[in-house]
Formats: structure tokens, C-alpha cells, sequence
């Protein structure tokens, strides 16, 4: 039945509320409800048959009633006053009153489905974020081929409130729930990101199937003055029978709020016959905090960091201190408070040593009044992580897992970890099951992606990329990534910059983004604009190694190699051991003649290779072994030389060739040192060929390493090639500049700190 009230469409068919033609969120049993009043609009209809029809053979309270018909108000434009298509009938029940236009769907045939997989059906429906959850779905069936049957997706709850002030708290009660039932091992549950961006239109079956769960929890928080209310429902995703329904009205307090979400998560555990430990029982029943002001700053904290970028980063720091001096003994706060110092930190906004410094204050905390807390240990992964603490940080989120096995986050992270140490392959099943977990998530989607490039499939990577943007198009993160994928793949600046520009417009304090753009306008042929970006970049982050390091080729591509090496040097001496800064001291040294110099370089930051006879060569220290060997050969230690290109040769052979962890065009290096000049043509031009543009310039024009190609004319026309195909895509992004098309922000238009 297809019905038309007013502004309204309502379609029983699809389960598809419309106004004007868009969609409306409306929840599963407040769609029943308008369905129901409408068929039986010639009557009033009573309390108690609503409850039998929507809710047949399960005992609800009447606040599930209520909070339906709410919902359904807010849905259709009512409120408790106004009430031009839902009445209240005091005393006798509701009256659908609208005026209604009736539409009926055509006759069923023996092959129409059944109202249970009519949901399914719907699924490939007209609305576009439906259809992107469904491919994003299809990305990820192979890791959820079925439900298992303690699973649970936890829908965002209603602010029945009726006052928009109500609902960061609403959100906030919304969040702490799912995390309670999070910390159930025997349940899998389904991640806020994901829920927040699923197609309200979708019935529970849909649900069920698109997220690979057995039940759904729905729910709804009211506030009034000094007290509150909080219904909620578990329903069957497949008969979509309830399996528990509870109202709790009880004085506002941060001791009842809590109780109540223990108790919930609880009920659901039992109610889906979850094994549920002592110690899970123990972590989920006890108050984080009895102060309700902290409380609600934490909430606020944490809503302003799930926006994850720099200026509402910095503005959850300062909610979550505030929450701590409200309660000293709020140990989550201070996880969240150590969470934003890492963004930070991690991102290059404020300086990197001082700001772990307080994110390790703040977690340390934190495990001093609670060490159960799974979310601290995560945060502690990630400090180690950046401090390049490998076994720690892998300790930590082990540990992260088994306090809270759902945890998403920690799981993406890991895998982020894992790949950073070239252990792509055992990342990948970490980011599949953070994809599990949250399937929505564009930026984990992402991830997945990214860690598929490092491992040179290609082709998979672009497929994970294009879904996350589907998800979230405006999400800077997912821009970033098919950016550097053009960058570092197929060699389409021009289209990296367009994708690079979006991320710094949906981010511009973000000191990385402006980095990267200015490494491309250079590989572009374009050191003004390159410089541009870099001064940018040092003015957000000023602590940040890549801005001085980039600025250190900047310098070379001016041919100021003085000037390069003392900015390579003061990035040196931040960041010991980064293999741009000590490339670029190699090349000043060698220019000079002072071999022992530069070997003097790779003494300090890389003995193993110097002092092993039999050196290991790995997935560390491989390109400081090929960058070593031409220092080797002029100081007259041929042999060890030829030894660590040898090691490096072979270990690239397991490597991709592009991508974010590819060999890139080392290959060519190795085999032009080993006075194999055919090879090394061959090479490069497979490179070309590939799609190999990234520091080209640097590589063929300024690198010591290809001297001996210089005057062969293959290298010479491979050089005219690149330096025509560059000319033209820099003419087409100034065009797409002078058209508009591209989001120019200035510096002087935004703060850096």
C-alpha cells in the first residue's frame, strides 16, 4: 500500500517515509505504528491493541508505546500540541487524522515475497547511502558470511526530549551503552561509526542481513528537569520478535545513569545467552564517575574527536581537561584527554615529544585508578607506536583486545602498527575484523585499502578507496588517501592535487596534507607553489620532520644544496635516522669529497650495516643499505658494498614496485651501481611505464646513484618524457585553478595554533 498525506509519502511495500520526495528517518516500530493508524484510520484506535499489534506476544511497558508514537510525531512534523495527523484521543486512544490519498500495490503473484523478505528486497532501494552501505556490505561478506547468533547493532536513540539542547546527552547515553555491551567477548558488536551511518529506513531484517547480526537494540532517552527516561527494546533481526523491552524513569544522576547502562548491557547479554565472566561483570557495572557535569564534558569531549580533525581535536582536549578537573578520578576522561594529544601529536599539529609527553601523564593515570580500562591500553599502544616502540606498542593493544574485544578502534590501529614495521600481511586480517566491526566506516575502509596497496594489490585498493568515499566523500582522511594513491600508483598528479586540495579544504590545519600537496607541485614542475605549501605546513606543525625534510628538496630543486643540507640536518637531529634527511647529507657530502664524512652518517644511524660481517638487511634498514653501498664504493670497501646490494635486491624482489611501501625505482639504483647499465635502463623504463612519478626530479637529475646512465640517450629521452608528461599535467591543474575548480585557502586566512 502506497499512501500520500499531505507533504507525506509513505510506501508499506518499501517501508519508505517521504517528504517531498526525500526520505525521512523514521524507527522500525514507529513506521509500524503510522502504517497501522492509517489502515484503521476510520477509528480511534486503543492503547492496548497498538501494544498487541506492534508488539504481539512480547509484554512491554507502555513507555515503548509512547516513545513510538513520539518518534512518529517527530517523523511526521507533530509534537504534543500540534497534532494534525496523529490525535490523541484522551481516555480512548489515537486517531490517525490526516487527510489520505491511497495508492494500493498492485496484485501479488505466487512469486511476490512475504512481508519478512520484503525488508530484503528494500535494500537495493532508491536511497543512495543505502546503496553504498550495500556495497560496502559485499566488500566485507566474505568475513561475515553469516549472523552469528550473539550479535548485536545497537541504533543510535531517539532524544524524545523534544529540545535539540538534549541531545549531545542523548548521543552520549547512546554511547556509553554500546561501549558497555562492547566489552562482552562473547558478543559481537557492531561500532558507532557504522550505526550512526546506516539508512534509517531500514527494517530490522535489513539490518540483521547488511550487518551480519542476530538482534537489534533500539532505544530512547527523555529528560525533564531532575529526571530521566530511557526505553529500550531488543528485537529478533529474523522474526523480528522482541526479545527484551525495559523503560527506566529514575532521578537524573550519574549513579543512576550508569546503572541503568550496566543494566542494559546486561539484559542484552542474557537475553542473547552471552557468556558473561565476572570480570566482564565487574568492568561493566562499575561508575566511571559520580559527578554528572564531568560526565557530561566527557561526552561533549568525545563527540568533538569522532569529527577527527585538527580544530575540533583541540576542542575536545579542552572538554576532557575540563571533565577532569570537575573529577580527578575520571579515568576515561583522562583516556580521552591522552587520545587528542596523539591525534596531535601524530598529526604534526603541536610538538611531537611533548605532546606524547602528556598523552603518557594522562593514560598513566588513568591505569593507575582503573587497569581494566581496554580504551587506555589502546591510547598507550598508540603513544609507543609513534615513539617507535614496537614491542610495546604491540603489547599494549594486545592487551586493549583482550579487555575489550570489540573495540574497533584498537584493532585499526594495530594493523596500522603491523604495516608501519613491514607486516602488512598480518595486518590485514586486523583491519578486515575493524571492518567487521564498523562496515561503515569509511576511514577504516580506507585502511583496509591502504594496507592492500602496500602489498601491490592495486587494483583491490582503489576498489576499498572508492567505497569509503561513497560513505564519506567529504571525509579528509579518504580524500588523502586517493591523493597519494594518484601520487604514488599511477602517476596522475594532476589528479592528486584535485584530491589533496579537497582534504586540506576539509581540514586546514592539518600539517601533513599541506606537506604532501607541496611535494607533488614539485615533482610538478611548480617550486613556488610547492614552497607555498611547505611554509604553510611548518607554520601548522612546526615540529613536524616531513615539512623540513621537504623543504631540504625544495632547497636542492633551487640548487642551494648548502641551504638543503642544514635544513636536512636540523631534521636529522628531531628525527635520527630518517632515510630522506641522511640521503640528502650523503649527496652533500659525496659532492664534497668527503666520503668519510658521509660514511660517518651511516655509522651513527645505521652500525648493523657496518659492523656485522654477514649484515641483515630487511624490511627496516633495506633502502639505508642501498643508499650506503655508493658511500661504501668510494671509500674502497667495494665488497661490503656489493654485499648490501645484493641483500637489498633481493629483498625488494618480494616488495611491490609502487604504493605507499613499494621499492619504487631502487632496483634501478642497485642495478646501475652494479655497472649493469641495461638492466638499469630496463628497469627505469618499467618503472615509467608503471606509473612511477614520485621525486622523479630528484632521482634522475640530482641522485648520485645514475651518474653512469646520465649520457646514454634511452635515459636521456626517458628524462624528456617525464619532464613533457609532468609539463602537461601542470598545465592542466592551472587550468582547473584558474577555472575554480580546485579549493584555494591561503595561509594568512587560518590560525595555525
Amino acid at each position: 500500500m502506497r499512501v500520500e498525506f499531505g507533504e507525506f509519502q509513505l510506501d508499506t511495500e518499501s517501508r519508505i517515509l517521504q517528504r517531498g520526495g526525500r526520505r525521512i528517518r523514521v524507527q522500525s516500530k514507529a513506521f509500524d505504528l503510522l502504517a497501522y493508524l492509517i489502515e484503521h484510520r476510520q477509528r480511534v484506535v486503543s492503547a492496548d491493541e497498538l501494544l498487541d499489534a506492534l508488539w504481539p506476544g512480547v509484554h512491554v511497558t507502555p513507555a515503548a508505546l509512547s516513545a513510538a508514537i513520539q518518534r512518529a510525531r517527530q517523523a511526521v512534523g507533530d509534537d504534543g500540541e500540534h497534532q494534525a495527523v496523529l490525535r490523541t484521543e484522551h481516555g480512548h486512544g489515537f486517531r490517525f487524522v490526516a487527510e489520505v490519498s491511497v495508492d494500493p500495490a498492485p496484485e501479488a503473484s505466487s512469486s511476490t515475497p512475504t512481508r519478512s523478505t520484503k525488508r530484503l528486497v528494500a535494500v537495493a532501494g532508491v536511497a543512495a547511502l543505502l546503496v553504498v552501505a550495500a556495497a560496502a556490505w559485499l566488500l566485507i561478506r566474505p568475513i561475515t558470511e553469516y549472523a552469528p547468533a550473539r550479535s548485536v547493532a545497537v541504533l543510535p536513540f531517539a532524544n524524545l526530549s523534544q529540545d535539540a539542547a538534549s541531545e549531545p546527552f542523548t548521543n552520549g547515553i547512546y554511547d556509553d551503552v554500546l561501549i558497555h555491551i562492547s566489552k562482552i567477548r562473547d558478543l559481537k558488536v557492531i561500532a558507532r561509526t557504522t550505526m550512526e551511518r546506516l539508512d534509517p529506513s531500514l527494517g530490522v531484517q535489513e539490518i540483521g542481513t547488511q550487518l551480519g547480526v542476530a538482534a537489534v537494540l533500539e532505544g530512547g532517552v527523555q529528560r525533564s528537569g531532575d529526571r530521566v527516561r530511557i526505553n529500550v527494546q531488543l528485537i529478533n533481526c529474523e522474526t523480528e520478535a522482541h526479545l527484551w523491552a525495559e523503560t527506566y524513569d529514575r532521578e537524573l544522576t550519574a549513579a543512576n545513569i550508569f546503572a541503568i547502562q550496566s543494566e542494559i548491557a546486561i539484559s542484552v547479554a542474557d537475553a542473547l545467552r552471552a557468556e558473561l565472566s565476572p570480570e566482564e561483570h565487574d568492568r561493566i557495572v562499575s561508575a566511571p564517575t559520580e559527578n554528572l557535569a564531568a560526565y557530561e564534558a566527557y561526552l561533549l569531549g568525545q563527540q568533538r574527536m569522532a569529527e577527527l580533525t585538527i580544530a575540533t581535536i583541540k576542542e575536545a582536549t579542552g572538554y576532557f581537561q575540563q571533565a577532569i578537573e570537575l573529577d580527578p578520578s575520571y579515568a576515561l576522561a583522562y583516556v580521552g584527554l591522552a587520545d587528542s594529544y596523539v591525534h596531535r601529536a601524530d598529526w604534526g599539529h603541536a610538538p611531537r615529544a611533548e605532546t606524547l609527553d602528556k598523552a603518557q601523564v594522562a593514560v598513566e593515570k588513568a591505569l593507575a585508578l582503573d587497569d581494566r580500562l581496554g580504551e587506555a591500553y589502546n591510547s598507550l599502544g598508540g603513544i609507543k607506536d609513534l615513539r617507535g616502540d614496537f614491542e610495546g606498542a604491540d603489547a599494549a593493544y594486545q592487551r586493549a583486545l583482550e579487555l575489550n574485544p570489540n573495540y574497533a578502534t584498537t584493532y585499526h590501529w594495530y594493523g596500522v602498527l603491523l604495516r608501519r614495521w613491514g607486516r602488512a600481511e598480518e595486518a590485514l586480517p586486523l583491519l578486515f575484523k575493524a571492518a567487521e566491526l564498523n562496515p561503515l566506516a569509511a576511514m577504516i575502509l580506507a585502511e583496509v585499502g591502504l594496507d592492500l596497496e602496500s602489498l601491490g594489490r592495486f587494483e583491490e585498493a582503489l576498489t576499498w578507496y572508492e567505497r569509503s568515499l561513497e560513505l564519506d566523500p567529504m571525509l579528509d582522511g579518504v580524500n588523502e588517501r586517493m591523493g597519494f594513491y594518484h601520487w604514488s600508483v599511477t602517476g596522475k598528479l594532476d589528479q592528486a592535487v584535485v584530491w589533496y586540495r579537497r582534504a586540506v579544504s576539509r581540514d586546514p590545519e592539518q600539517p601533513v596534507f599541506a606537506t604532501i600537496l607541496g611535494a607533488i607541485y614539485l615533482d610538478l614542475g611548480d617550486p613556488d607553489k610547492a614552497e607555498y605549501w611547505f611554509e604553510r605546513s611548518i607554520a601548522l606543525g612546526p615540529e613536524k620532520s616531513s615539512a623540513e625534510i621537504e623543504m631540504s628538496f625544495l632547497h636542492l630543486y633551487q640548487g642551494d644544496e648548502p641551504a638543503a643540507a642544514e635544513q636536512a640536518r636540523k631534521a636529522l637531529t628531531a628525527f635520527p635516522g630518517n632515510s630522506d634527511a641522511l640521503l640528502i647529507l650523503r649527496d652533500h657530502e659525496l659532492s664534497a669529497g668527503r666520503y668519510a664524512e658521509a660514511r660517518a652518517l651511516y655509522e651513527k644511524n645505521n652500525p648493523d650495516l657496518l659492523s656485522d660481517d654477514d649484515p641483515k638487511v630487511g624490511r627496516m634498514n633495506w633502502a639505508h643499505a642501498v643508499n650506503l653501498a655508493l658511500v661504501l664504493f668510494k671509500t674502497g670497501e667495494k665488497e661490503r658494498g656489493d654485499l648490501l646490494l645484493e641483500k637489498s635486491l633481493q629483498h625488494i624482489q618480494s616488495k611491490p614496485r609502487l604504493g605507499i611501501n613499494g621499492y619504487i625505482m631502487f632496483d634501478v639504483d642497485i642495478f646501475a651501481m652494479q655497472g649493469e647499465k641495461q638492466k638499469a635502463l630496463t628497469a627505469l623504463r618499467q618503472a615509467i611505464d608503471e606509473g612511477w612519478r614520485r621525486y622523479w626530479w630528484y632521482n634522475l637529475k640530482y641522485a648520485p646513484d645514475l651518474v653512469s646512465l646520465h649520457d646514454e640517450p634511452e635515459y636521456r629521452a626517458i628524462v624528456a618524457e617525464i619532464e613533457a608528461d609532468m609539463a602537461a599535467q601542470l598545465a592542466h591543474v592551472r587550468e582547473m585553478e584558474q577555472n575554480g575548480e580546485l579549493a584555494a585557502i591561503r595561509l594568512d586566512e587560518m590560525s595555525p595554533h
